[in-house]
């Protein structure tokens, strides 16, 4: 727990943005070896717009999961003066003082569930999963609840998993084919 130090989504203003996001990322945790920094994620957003409300949803379920990575929410156009509507939800992602990855327009082409937008924060280094035992090496008092956080984890690290696989299958192909062609 004293790893956790976050745990919620804090809101900001476009005067706190510097000190809460770029500089908050250039903290490294205590056991950070690697000096990674602090994921920071910053959610934009405009109340009454459908997607918008889901991920702020999202998002704060994600905060209580992921109390190692702080989440920031700001009005859209409050950060980004003239922010036009159509980009909202926006998540921008920080590690180290730089943007690593932004998100634009969540959930606009169709509904999205938590454990998506859970893998993409996963994939592009804003969330680091911890560490969880397997559910039978629980202890039998353990709540049914975790069990299930646990098979929604390992099925999002198969598909994970499974998408890397892919990513390299398509590469080994194209150097095969590529050695096709020198022969």
């Amino acid at each position: 727990m004293k790893k956790a130090k976050f745990g919620r989504v804090y809101p900001i203003g476009r005067d706190d943005y510097t000190r809460e996001v770029t500089e908050a990322s250039k903290v490294n945790e205590e056991d950070d070896n690697e000096e990674r920094g602090t994921g920071v994620i910053c959610f934009l957003y405009k109340d009454g717009i459908p997607r918008s409300d889901r991920t702020f949803q999202h998002i704060g379920t994600l905060a209580s999961r992921y109390p190692r990575t702080k989440f920031v929410s700001i009005v859209g156009d409050k950060c980004i003066p003239n922010l036009p509507d159509s980009r909202i939800p926006m998540l921008i992602v920080y590690r180290k003082g730089e943007i690593v990855n932004q998100i634009l327009s969540w959930s606009a082409d169709k509904e999205r569930r938590l454990e998506e937008l859970e893998a993409l924060l996963i994939l592009c280094g804003a969330i680091v999963p911890s560490v969880r035992s397997l559910p039978d090496e629980k202890s039998k008092g353990d709540d049914s609840s975790e069990d299930e956080d646990d098979e929604s984890m390992l099925r999002m690290k198969s598909r994970v998993t499974t998408a890397n696989k892919t990513s390299q299958n398509i590469r080994k192909k194209e150097e095969d084919s590529d050695l096709d062609f020198d022969l």
